[in-house]
Parts: structure tokens; C-alpha cells; sequence
């Protein structure tokens, strides 16, 4: 053991040195792309910044490049941003913090140097009393469920919340959305609705159901950002975070730094971890299923819990932020210690035989069985409700501190979200937030009768469509009442549905006519209603869509995520669209590619993470919308160019493969089978009529040589290098019957 603390304290030693001298080696946050994703390579490392679809970025904001507080820099993003937009122009930022806790927003306004006049809603007093205490200024209105819009003389620029998370989490009783606690978010809706900011950061846990997280995107109109807090801090805190506030279009590259390690927030310890788990209110309570790490003491070589006074400094707060006084106790003279009364004596115990060694073998083996399991190690916890001197001025508690913390934002990751209303190009571009409709909870629900929704078809792909008629049972009935018990039993879901149909003319070139390839098109309603119970039956809403009587056109909208297949090459890649037209006077006529449809849209490149895709500078214009498989549901990640697109697991395999078969052409035949091989495996197709031959070889990453020669002739004629069969109709010609290829490459 002792040798184990030596080599700690020399390896602490040597952080230490390093950090002085300001040297690091560490690696970037993100990955080198792999193979597969290297294969799109035009403009692969160019970025087109903003929100969702901007203006490019300087040279120094894109992906590849290192920005000078990375690396061997001393990680200060914060004074990097800030020199960049150089000094505040114009009045103070009106800042309303709805569910205000701790005053995080305070804090990380203050880091970045913006100037505020705020106001804070929050009933908790202990918080309360924090925010009174380290930022003064701020005024208190009260209740979120009582604020008026006079109750602020000013006109709000910005409004932030992180309204109750308790029935979205999956640690809570998972009653979603509408439950007791976290229906708060509807009057955080009506607030906006009221006050029409000009911006809105609106935060919660990234661990809801998709159905709750699609339910406020609906309301935000804002796809969610993913960010977790250990890639610019020293702990873990994974959150979604809805604003129209552009995003960064670059994240500071320091998940590996030593200024966003845990041994930067501890007090005389040595961090046996480089990042700290979840910070929540109840990580020390008796029976928490929820632990942060331990560190090691250096005054008494013992493993202990992190202070309080270090986890402040953790989410970004100085320390001692919530050290203050919430109360004066006053002692009355004549008041007098009251004399304890003693405890009885305990009663004689009866003398019992001494057990038989047969017996004492029995209740061995019963105390073996019956055995609770302990840890080697086990640290004092606070307890919930700790004795109070009765005179005294009383500080907040241990355990009311941490609780407060495992409730509030992560500064840093709040700075750098709001980060971009330092430059004064983007808090001149602000318009008031518009929120149409009722924001009452009980007028709204996450899928309204007459919406249109996404269904997997057969295939796996997302564009069988249906309108609904009715929905009772989860999400749409009263929950039973639970009582206290952590978990509620909802009614059984039931949807009632009719579903839509392609019409004859977009069907003429389908090989499945029930599992069309083509997303996009005309569609009947079909004089059926169907029943669905499951959520795994859905995919999305569908918001690009014309309602033509009973008829629906569906196409691909602004700001959404298609599939596009590439028939020569049997291939599939994704697109971001930037903006789409359609004639809708021409679509009644049922006369496909007679649309007037255009679409201009950005490559998304696969980077080596799991399911997130990197928004090239490639743009591609779009005139026939047959090329367009099916929408795919997708939020941020981290910075405004990182797309998460949720396109993986057993469902997109299956349709990948019948995108193959249902290319006019294409002929499925197996090769020989090894032990391992199975009847539901794509990789082993054969192309035309060939003659059988053996399972083509695999690289390390799984993927055939054909498939890989497919995934290089699909990029070849992204890029231009593939003769066309016929010229390309230029833009001004949009309009004909037929346009070859039907992508123009935008250089």
C-alpha cells in the first residue's frame, strides 16, 4: 500500500511540473476519422458554421485546426472567446432565469464578461438566499407559476430554464413530460409566449424518452443540442439543451487537459480518476444507488468523498459560492436546557441452552445464506436531516449545499452555449420568440389527432405514414394514482390510425409497393383505421407536408436530415437540407417529377463516433425528389456542425439491404455458406448472374470489398469523376421531364 501512495504522490508531482510549465501532449477530444469515414473527402474538414445551416466559419474555427489554449495551451477558452468578439457594445443583456437554483446563469454571464440586469424565479429559499448573497443585483420575482409580464418593467432579451427533470429521468418515476414535477415546462412555455424574448435556453436530462424529447422540440421548434459537461469540464453531466441561440461552431478541444481534470478542483487529495461521475443532490445519502469517486487524502493517506467546496469548483463555481448564512437563530435569557430523562435499564436476558455443534453448523449456514454484502470500504454519509445548534447564525449545511449543486447547470457549459451573444452581429439578428397556440398542459400532448406520423415499414425504413384519429392509454390518459411508489403503471397505449398510400403514378417503378423505397411523393388516405400499441412502431412527426383534401404530399423540409439512395451503386448516403421549394399548384396532378421541386442541401460526412455525422462544405441541388428514401430524426452534438442521426441498429441494416433488392437490376444469390455463416447476412450477396464463388473478404471494419467499391463510385460521382450517361441540365432548365444525374455538385 505504501508503495502505492509513493508512486501516486510521484505521479502527482509530475501533473503538477507539467502544468506548470504549460506542456501538454494530450490528444484532441475528438478522434482522427476512421477509414470508412475518410472515404467522403471533398470538404470534408470545411464546416459551414451557425446555426444550422450559416455562414462559414474563419480558418481558425474549423474542425481540424487547433486553437492556441489547446494542446500545450493553458486551456482558458473562456478569455479566447471573449478576445475574439471583442469588447461589449450597446446596453446590458435582460436575463430571466426561470426554476434559477444556484444562479448558474449569473455565474457564467459574469465569467464571459456580459453585462445583465436579472431577474430570477425560484421558490426554494436556501437558493434563493445564495443568488441574494453572490449576485445582489439580480431581482426576485417569485413562483413561475404566478409570473405576469408585469411583474419585469424591461423588455427580456434572454430567458433560461431547467425546469424539473424527476419524470424524465430514468432515475425518477418516468411519468414523462406531463408528470406532477416536469409539467413546470409548460408554464416555461407560457412564459415565453408572454414575454417574447428574443432568445430562450432551455435545458434538461439527456436520459428522457425520445417521445418527450420530440414533445418540446415540437413546442421549442428547435432540434436539442447533446453536450456532456466532462469535454470542457472535470465532470460527467450529459444534458439536451434547446436554444435559437446560434450555436458554436466549434467546441474547445480539452476533454483531455489538465485544466478540466478532477485533480485541478481538489483541496490537498490526489485524484485517483481524471473526471468525476454525476453530480446529483442525493450522491451521499444512505441507500444512493449513485457514488462519485473517491480521492486520496495527502495529510493521512485514507480514501475519502469529495468536498463540497470541491464540487462547487466542479460545476464551476468559486469556492464556497453556497456557503452563506440562511438564518439567525436568538436565544431568550430565560429559556433553560430541559434535563434528559435516562433510558430504563435494559431487561435481564433469560439464559439460553448452549447450541449443539450440529446446530451451530445449521444457523452457520443460515447466516451464510441470509448475508448482506458490504464494500470494503465504508465512507460516513450525511445524514438527510442533521441536528441544528438552537442558537446560533446558522450556515447552510453540508448536505442542503450538495444538494443544490446536483441541481444546477454546469457553468462552463452554460458560458459556452451563450457564448455567441458576445459578438454584436449576433444580438443584433434577434427577433422575438413567437409560441403559437394553447401552452396549456391539458390542451397538449405529444401526438395530436390529425398530425401525421412516420412508421417503420417492413424494411426497416421510416416511411410508411399515417394520420391519426384517437389515443388513449400512455401519454394520454390520467396516470393511476402511484401513491409514493418510485414506479406508476400506465394504461396500456392504443392509437388509432389510417394510413396513407402512395398513389398508382409514384409506384410505377417499385418493386415492393407496400415497402416503397421513395420517401417523398402523393399519398391517399386509405379508408381503414388500424390500431397501434407500441411506440417502437413510430419513427417522427411529419412536418414537411401539403394537405391537398384527402390527399397529402410529402417532401423533404428545411432543416431536416433525408436519405438519399444512389441507385448505380447501390448505395445510401445522408444529406442536411438547407431549404426546399415545391409548386404546390402542380402537385394535384399527380405527374411525378412535374413538382417544381428543388432542394438544396449539405454531404454529411460519418465521423469515426457512433451516429454522428459532420456537415461538409459539399453542397448538392436536388430536382427529382425520387432520389429521397426517408427522413431521419436527428439532434446536435456538441458544436453547430456534429449532426446525431439516429440511423443505426438492426432496422437500418434490414432496410439497407432491401434497398439493393429493390433497385431494378439487382439479383440476390448466396455463396458458399461457412459455419458461421447465416441466410439473414447481406454480405455475402452476388451481383447479376456471376457464377457462385466465396464470401467476399472482409477489412477490420466489416465491410465487403464490393460494398467499399460501391461507397467509392458513390463518392467518385459526388465528386465528379464518373461520366454521366447525359449531360446535366443546368439550373435555369429546372422544370423539364427529365434531368441526368438528378443531383448538381455545387463546387
Amino acid at each position: 500500500m505504501e508503495g502505492v501512495i509513493e508512486k501516486l504522490e510521484e505521479l502527482q508531482k509530475e501533473a503538477e511540473s507539467e502544468r506548470a510549465k504549460q506542456h501538454c501532449g494530450c490528444l484532441s477530444a475528438t478522434p482522427p476519422p476512421s477509414k470508412k469515414s475518410r472515404r467522403v473527402s471533398n470538404g470534408g474538414s470545411g464546416a459551414s458554421g451557425g446555426q444550422l445551416g450559416g455562414s462559414s466559419p474563419s480558418a481558425s474555427e474549423l474542425r481540424g485546426c487547433k486553437m492556441d489554449f489547446e494542446g500545450s495551451g493553458d486551456g482558458d477558452w473562456v478569455s479566447a472567446f471573449k478576445a475574439d468578439a471583442g469588447p461589449w457594445t450597446g446596453a446590458p443583456l435582460v436575463v430571466l432565469s426561470l426554476f434559477d437554483g444556484l444562479g448558474g446563469i449569473w455565474q457564467a454571464l459574469t465569467n464571459l464578461g456580459v453585462p445583465f440586469s436579472g431577474y430570477s424565479s425560484e421558490v426554494l429559499a436556501p437558493a434563493i438566499q445564495v443568488v441574494k448573497v453572490r449576485h445582489p443585483s439580480v431581482k426576485h420575482v417569485g413562483d413561475v407559476r404566478k409570473l405576469e409580464l408585469s411583474a419585469i418593467p424591461e423588455k427580456v432579451d434572454l430567458v433560461v430554464g431547467g425546469f424539473p427533470c424527476q419524470d424524465l429521468s430514468i432515475m425518477g418515476k418516468k411519468e414523462g413530460l406531463h408528470g406532477s414535477r416536469s409539467k413546470l415546462f409548460f408554464d416555461l412555455l407560457r412564459v415565453l409566449q408572454v414575454f417574447k424574448p428574443k432568445w430562450f435556453l432551455v435545458e434538461n436530462v439527456a436520459s428522457m424518452s425520445w417521445v418527450d424529447r420530440d414533445e418540446i422540440t415540437r413546442y421549442l421548434n428547435v432540434p436539442p443540442l447533446e453536450l456532456d459537461s466532462q469535454e470542457i469540464t472535470a465532470s460527467k453531466r450529459r444534458r439536451l439543451y434547446w436554444t435559437n441561440i446560434p450555436h458554436p461552431p466549434r467546441l474547445p478541444r480539452l476533454r483531455d487537459h489538465p485544466s478540466t481534470s478532477l485533480q485541478t478542483c481538489l483541496e490537498g487529495a490526489l485524484a485517483l480518476e481524471q473526471k468525476c461521475g454525476v453530480v446529483l443532490c442525493s450522491n451521499l445519502y444512505k441507500g444512493s444507488t449513485v457514488r462519485v469517486e473517491f480521492v486520496l487524502e495527502l495529510s493521512n493517506k485514507q480514501l475519502r468523498y469529495i468536498k463540497v467546496t470541491e464540487v462547487e469548483m466542479l460545476m464551476g463555481y468559486p469556492r464556497d459560492y453556497t456557503n452563506v448564512v440562511v438564518r439567525e437563530t436568538k436565544k431568550k435569557a430565560e429559556e433553560e436546557p430541559v434535563a434528559k430523562t435516562p433510558p430504563p435499564p435494559p431487561k435481564p436476558r433469560a439464559s439460553e441452552p448452549t447450541p449443539s455443534p450440529i446446530q451451530v453448523r445449521e444457523s452457520t449456514r443460515q447466516l451464510r445464506k441470509n448475508r448482506v454484502s458490504r464494500n470494503f470500504f465504508e465512507p460516513p454519509v450525511w445524514e438527510k436531516k442533521p441536528t441544528r445548534p438552537p442558537i446560533r447564525q446558522d450556515s447552510m449545511k453540508d448536505n442542503d449545499r450538495w444538494f443544490l449543486l446536483g441541481n444546477t447547470f454546469s457553468v462552463q457549459v452554460i458560458s459556452y452555449l451563450t457564448s455567441p451573444l458576445l459578438k454584436s452581429a449576433v444580438r443584433s439578428q434577434g427577433k422575438p420568440v413567437i409560441i403559437t397556440g394553447s401552452v396549456k398542459e391539458k390542451e397538449l400532448s405529444a401526438m395530436e389527432p390529425g398530425d401525421v406520423w412516420a412508421l417503420f415499414n417492413e424494411n426497416g425504413r421510416p416511411n410508411w405514414y399515417a394520420v391519426i384519429q384517437s389515443r388513449t392509454g400512455d401519454r394520454f390518459s390520467p396516470i393511476p394514482d402511484p401513491g409514493n411508489k418510485r414506479n406508476v403503471t400506465k394504461l396500456p397505449l392504443k392509437i388509432e390510425m389510417q394510413y396513407l398510400e402512395m398513389t398508382p403514378n409514384y409506384l410505377k417503378e417499385e418493386v415492393d409497393e407496400w415497402n416503397p423505397q421513395r420517401g417523398g411523393g402523393l399519398f391517399r388516405l386509405r379508408p381503414v383505421t388500424d390500431v397501434q400499441d407500441s411506440w417502437l412502431a413510430f419513427s417522427h412527426r411529419v412536418t414537411s407536408i401539403i394537405k391537398l383534401g384527402e390527399s397529402y404530399f410529402v417532401y423533404p423540409g428545411n432543416n431536416e436530415v433525408w436519405a438519399v439512395y444512389h441507385a448505380e451503386t447501390w448505395s445510401r448516403y445522408y444529406v442536411y437540407v438547407v431549404g426546399s421549394t415545391i409548386d404546390c399548384d402542380k402537385l394535384e396532378q399527380d405527374k411525378p417529377g412535374d413538382e417544381g421541386f428543388y432542394a438544396r442541401c449539405i454531404l454529411l460526412q460519418k465521423t469515426s463516433e457512433h451516429e454522428v455525422f459532420l456537415k461538409t462544405s459539399t453542397v448538392m441541388e436536388f430536382t427529382d425528389i425520387a432520389s429521397f428514401c426517408f427522413r431521419v430524426p436527428f439532434h446536435v452534438k456538441n458544436e453547430a456542425n456534429l449532426l446525431k442521426v439516429e440511423v443505426s441498429g438492426a432496422k437500418s441494416r434490414k432496410s439497407m439491404g432491401a434497398d439493393r433488392e429493390a433497385t431494378p437490376g439487382y439479383t440476390r444469390k448466396r455463396g458458399k455458406k461457412g459455419k458461421h455463416s447465416s441466410d439473414d447476412d447481406d454480405d455475402d450477396d452476388l451481383i447479376d448472374d456471376e457464377p457462385d464463388e466465396d464470401v467476399p473478404e472482409e477489412n477490420d471494419e466489416g465491410v465487403t470489398a464490393e460494398e467499399m467499391l460501391a461507397g467509392e463510385e458513390v463518392i467518385a460521382a459526388m465528386n465528379g469523376d464518373l461520366v454521366a450517361a447525359e449531360p446535366v441540365t443546368p439550373l435555369d432548365g429546372a422544370g423539364t421531364d427529365e434531368i441526368t444525374p438528378n443531383f448538381i455538385l455545387i463546387s
